[in-house]
């Protein structure tokens, strides 16, 4: 008979590790926070274990009002680590979600920095599970995941991508990948180079997105309209495989990376 591995033992979490949760729903979750300051922690909302009870019983709830009023404001408007916030990074999203659904941006961030998501942005770089993302790709996922209050369909996906990978390139230009992973869609390093395309063929004309190509690299970005016969020839180039390449095209190609700044 083939041997069997025991299965794992899962360790209960220690009374350290559940604080350090509820403190951190505390500064995120604003609906938890919320339930704390005004019923305090025996409140039925908050469902907190008997033996934690105590060691939240002396939390100044104005200041954790304030802590997380100001995480907010860092998320929307910028701050330390979150480059230039929602506001900087997704102005046409967030004008959609105002349009459509009558959500303010406070209300999107809200909801953000409460979600899963988030949790990969801000335990960076010293999260347990490895390096996280940059705030903009958090962003994308979660409004990928069509939260039911801003767009349960997930009409508004092709946009936050096109807005995101905008972000995100600019990002890396300015030496964020040496913290944060790089895994947005449509998106891969080719020689050193992030590169992206993305035709954006199935989105609104009004939105005006055209088949656009993201790049970043060497302490540049470029973003622009492309067709995607010139992103294959050019990532071809950029791994390094230029017999594929007929020689006029390898020159033209050349000539193009350095003048961006890539190379």
């Amino acid at each position: 008979m083939p041997h069997e591995s025991p299965a794992p033992v899962l360790t209960p979490p220690t009374r350290h590790e559940r604080i350090l949760k509820v403190l951190d729903r505390l500064l995120y979750d604003r609906d938890f926070r919320e339930a704390f300051t005004t019923d305090g922690p025996t409140s039925d909302r908050l469902t907190l274990d008997a033996d934690l009870v105590d060691a939240f019983g002396r939390v100044d709830v104005h200041e954790l009002a304030l802590v997380g009023r100001n995480i907010r404001s860092e998320v929307v408007s910028g701050g330390t680590g979150t480059g230039p916030g929602l506001k900087g990074a997704f102005p046409r999203t967030l004008d959609e979600l105002r349009e459509r659904r009558g959500v303010a941006v406070n209300q999107v961030a809200e909801q953000f920095i409460a979600s899963p998501t988030f949790q990969r942005f801000r335990d960076v770089p010293f999260s347990p599970y490895g390096r996280g993302t940059t705030l903009p790709e958090c962003f994308h996922r979660f409004m990928a995941g069509r939260p039911p209050a801003l767009d349960p369909l997930g009409e508004l996906e092709p946009l936050v991508h096109h807005e995101a990978a905008a972000a995100v390139v600019r990002a890396v230009a300015t030496g964020a990948h040496a913290t944060f992973d790089v895994t947005l869609g449509h998106m891969a390093f080719h020689g050193g180079v992030l590169c992206g395309f993305r035709a954006y063929d199935e989105t609104p004309e009004a939105w005006l997105l055209k088949p656009t190509m993201f790049l970043a690299g060497g302490g540049r970005c470029v973003i622009g309209p492309a067709r995607r016969p010139l992103y294959e020839a050019l990532t071809t180039f950029l791994d390094g495989r230029l017999d594929a390449l007929a020689p006029q095209v390898r020159t033209s190609l050349e000539d193009r990376v350095r003048a961006w700044g890539l190379r």
